[in-house]
């Protein structure tokens, strides 16, 4: 019984201290000053809907830009891009990296890249408007190709 009190307890506990609270704000003012600096740089003419704040199970935040065009941005507590997606109408090319842009129109050149993930900061997914996935060391050269 004494078990069972003490597992119960422990399970609050742990869900309050791990929970994730979200936070939406209006602007970019909530995210990082480098998350900043790569929307005015790259998305200057971009509106963004919400920003929501949010907190990982080790208590780190992570920020959700969502732009009116359906742009959504996932910003790191550091204000590095973790994931890039835009189903509707693919990612505009100046916010995807060269090498990955060139490589993608050149052997693929009537798709749009709707998704860029980076995968534990040594290489990238990349997911195309025809549902192929293609991966990326962190020096941008291509390792596979998943169809």
């Amino acid at each position: 019984m004494k078990m069972m009190v003490f597992a119960a307890v422990m399970v609050c506990v742990c869900s309050l201290g791990f929970s994730k609270g979200n936070i939406f704000v209006q602007g970019k003012e909530k995210l990082p000053l480098k998350a900043q600096i790569f929307i005015d740089d790259k998305l200057a003419k971009e509106r963004i809907v919400y920003v929501k704040e949010s907190r990982t199970l080790f208590l780190r935040k992570e920020y959700l830009a969502v732009f009116a065009t359906g742009l959504k941005i996932e910003f790191d507590n550091n204000g590095n891009w973790i994931d890039m997606e835009s189903a509707k109408i693919g990612l505009p090319q100046n916010i995807i990296p060269e090498k990955i842009w060139q490589y993608v129109k050149e052997f693929n050149c009537s798709v749009n890249i709707v998704e860029i993930e980076k995968i534990r900061h040594s290489s990238m997914r990349v997911l195309l408007s025809n549902k192929r996935e293609l991966f990326f060391d962190k020096y941008y050269n291509r390792m596979e190709i998943d169809v």
